[in-house]
């Protein structure tokens, strides 16, 4: 059985935006095996064709797990793609501003960033989201609300500092639930009028749905400005610094 190990246990935005990268691995039939942080094993319900699973497991290629490194051979890959904007220059572009972290990720596999979204496959559990929609929301087929999100990091901290503006319709604030994952939100997300979200996850998998909102911002939150220049196909934010 040919391997391919991927070493980015997080965060979970990183993981959705390297599926293609993995599927390509798929598709030279290749089995994935993807070590995640415990926190984030639910992904695994929702993205069967990998196998993800705990850092703490035995799996093939273990000795090799944690390394800044690339291994490519016919019967065995390693992607140590955790820190590749700290290998040089030439791979974060920083001349054209970049994002540094998440490029590099690509161009050291030859393949291209903008790509990225057609890889993010996932299978959707309607039943939760309708759960999570009608009865623990208590939303309705008319509710008409802006979804708001706060939340970014794998350790989900929460950014309490941003100035949202005036909102003329009730507020759905993402929240962390014990029984729902972040996949769960996708039809309060998409039946939303207005989204305001910090940039985390939560773009990349709005870049799959058929969102309503006419209104869609992304704000720069945590991270370095240069996110600005993620590549979302589908539904493209429009960028709000901090």
């Amino acid at each position: 059985m040919k391997i391919c190990l991927v070493c980015q246990h997080a965060g979970v935005g990183d993981v959705f935006f390297l599926q293609y990268v993995a599927r390509k691995y798929l598709s030279m039939g290749y089995t994935v095996v993807w070590p995640l942080k415990e926190k984030l094993l639910w992904i695994k319900d929702y993205i069967p064709d990998i196998q993800f699973c705990s850092e703490n497991d035995d799996f093939p290629g273990k000795e090799y797990y944690g390394q800044d490194m690339i291994i490519v051979a016919p019967q065995f890959v390693y992607l140590g793609l955790m820190n590749t904007h700290f290998w040089g220059n030439d791979y974060g572009v920083p001349e054209d501003d970049t994002c540094m972290v998440m490029h590099s990720k690509y161009l050291l596999q030859h393949l291209d960033w903008n790509d990225w979204s057609e890889g993010f496959k996932f299978n959707r559990n309607i039943d939760k989201e309708n759960d999570l929609y009608y009865n623990v929301l208590e939303l309705t087929d008319d509710s008409k609300y802006v979804f708001v999100n706060k939340y970014a990091n794998t350790d989900n901290r929460k950014n309490n500092d941003l100035v949202f503006p005036e909102f003329d319709l009730p507020i759905i604030n993402l929240e962390i639930l014990k029984d729902f994952s972040l996949f769960d939100w996708c039809k309060v997300i998409e039946n939303a009028q207005e989204i305001h979200t910090v940039h985390t996850s939560v773009p990349y998998l709005i870049d799959k749905l058929n969102i309503r909102a006419e209104k869609y911002h992304m704000y720069q939150g945590i991270h370095y400005d240069n996110v600005k220049h993620i590549p979302f196909l589908k539904n493209t934010p429009v960028y709000i610094p901090n």
